[in-house]
C-alpha cells in the first residue's frame, strides 16, 4: 500500500488515538499500519512501576523507545541498561529483549517498524474506557491465548526463570 501524503496526512491531539490497556499500561496509538501504509507503529505509553515485558524477540519488527518521563531498565541481548527522560533505546529485530519500569510511573514513546505490533496488542489487550492506568479488577488473558497471539505475530517469548513469561494485559 502506498500513501498519498497530500491526502493521508493527519494530526492527532494529545488525547487522541486508539487506546488499549495492555501489559499493565495505557497504550495510545498515534500511528498504526493502516495510517502509515504498514511502515510504522507509534504508541504513547504510560506505565506504572514494575510493569514491562517478558523476555522476547520480534521476527518482523525493529523496536525503539523514547523515554519522556521516568526510568526503565532494558535488557538487550546480554546487555543491561537504564534509560531515563530524554534517552532513546533501539532493539533490532531478532535480538532478545525486555524492559521494566523502575520509577513510580514512566511515560514513553514506543516505535516499531514495520507496523504490525498493534495487532498483537489488540488481540491481547483491552480497549481502554478511560485514559487511565488499567483498573485493578481487569481480568487477565489466558496464557494460551497470549501464546497463540504471539505465535501469529511472530513474537517469540523466551522462557526466563527469573520472571513470568506471560504478558498480563
Amino acid at each position: 500500500m502506498s500513501l498519498d501524503l497530500a491526502s493521508d496526512a493527519y494530526v492527532l491531539e494529545a488525547d487522541q488515538g486508539e487506546s488499549l490497556w495492555f501489559a499493565g499500561a495505557l497504550v495510545t496509538y498515534k500511528a498504526t499500519g493502516t495510517q502509515t501504509g504498514g511502515g510504522l507503529t507509534v504508541a504513547e505509553v504510560r506505565a506504572p512501576r514494575g510493569s514491562g515485558s517478558p523476555r522476547h524477540r520480534h521476527s518482523n519488527e525493529d523496536e525503539a523507545w523514547y523515554v519522556m518521563k521516568g526510568e526503565l531498565t532494558f535488557w538487550l541481548g546480554d546487555e543491561e541498561r537504564t534509560a531515563g527522560a530524554g534517552d532513546f533505546v533501539f532493539g533490532p529485530r531478532d535480538v532478545e529483549h525486555r524492559f521494566r519500569v523502575d520509577s513510580e510511573e514512566a511515560h514513553f514513546l514506543l516505535l516499531l517498524t514495520p507496523a504490525g505490533f498493534e495487532e498483537f496488542t489488540r488481540a491481547c489487550g483491552w480497549p481502554a474506557t478511560a485514559l487511565t492506568m488499567p483498573p485493578a479488577d481487569l481480568p487477565e488473558r489466558e496464557v494460551a491465548q497470549l501464546q497463540d497471539a504471539a505465535r501469529r505475530h511472530e513474537i517469540h517469548i523466551v522462557p526466563d526463570p527469573s520472571r513470568e513469561t506471560g504478558v498480563t494485559p
